[in-house]
């Protein structure tokens, strides 16, 4: 009995060891082609861009909201300041670069030990892709399925994407660390709420839901709704998205491994039907 719970044991660190192993290679590789991408192919730090900016703001006594918005321009909340003034330092592309990497590499190890690793095949898809483009935060967003202390967190970031996610993963140490951000948000800018709020009527978005002809069939979800994934679906049929990149959350919906292979082929349609896929291109 005690050999057979050391094997256990040993068996149990292995996995756990090949899933960190897996998560630094992907880590790096990814932040590292990030990188490369936004150096010399779409130059600048993309959609980290606004935290790198918010933070180097609040750092010079400027303020963070001090510009003028318009499509391609619309204002983050404060709290994005928390990721970006680790790296504020750092030039945009390699920030880009390490916060990407973070994140994809966090996403691979959350997926690795959750006992699925078919839902790998997730990095294979267009919204992947396309967030790795563009430096995006939905790898960081599904991530939070995996980590749920991160959850309410990232709510305060992009609201939009994350909730789906956090309704479904309310931790009170989730809760706790993104009230104490929160807090310490409003005390550095009492009002960035309503600065905030008056700066992103021009941003772009759909709500599937809504979508003709046959959005309303998203509906149905709600005889399900005991269904986590469920749950999470209806919440992404319900909230603005602005483009591909944001539904990177659907691959955590499949159940096998043919359905998530389905998924990530399906991603690639849009390429095939309009040459518009990656017009879409955040600052």
């Amino acid at each position: 009995m005690p050999h057979q719970l050391n094997r256990s044991i040993v068996n149990h660190l292995t996995a756990r060891q090949a899933s960190l192993g897996l998560a630094l290679v992907w880590g790096v590789f990814t932040g590292w082609l990030c990188f490369l991408i936004r150096q010399y192919i779409y130059p600048g730090p993309g959609d980290f861009n606004w935290a790198l900016d918010t933070a180097r703001a609040l750092l010079a006594g400027r303020d963070p909201y001090g510009f003028e918005p318009s499509a391609l321009r619309v204002a983050y909340p404060l709290p994005v300041a928390l990721f970006g003034l680790p790296l504020s330092a750092l030039p945009g592309t390699v920030a880009a670069g390490i916060f990407f990497g973070v994140s994809s590499g966090l996403l691979a190890y959350g997926i690795a030990c959750s006992g699925e690793p078919w839902r790998l095949l997730a990095f294979l898809s267009l919204p992947y892709v396309y967030a790795l483009c563009f430096a995006q935060w939905s790898p960081l967003i599904v991530a939070s399925w995996f980590f749920p202390i991160l959850a309410p967190l990232l709510v305060l970031i992009k609201p939009q994407t994350a909730l789906p996610i956090a309704v479904n993963r309310l931790t009170r140490p989730g809760l706790l660390l993104a009230a104490i951000v929160l807090g310490v948000s409003l005390v550095l800018y009492p009002t960035w709420p309503w600065r905030w709020l008056a700066m992103i009527g021009d941003y772009e978005r759909m709500i599937p839901i809504l979508t003709l002809p046959s959005g309303w069939v998203l509906l149905t979800l709600l005889l399900y709704w005991r269904d986590e994934r469920a749950r999470l679906l209806l919440g992404m049929a319900i909230l603005p998205f602005r483009a591909v990149y944001d539904l990177l959350a659907l691959w955590l919906v499949p159940r096998t491994p043919s359905q998530i292979v389905t998924l990530v082929g399906l991603s690639w349609l849009p390429l095939f039907i309009s040459d518009q896929a990656f017009v879409v291109q955040p600052e």
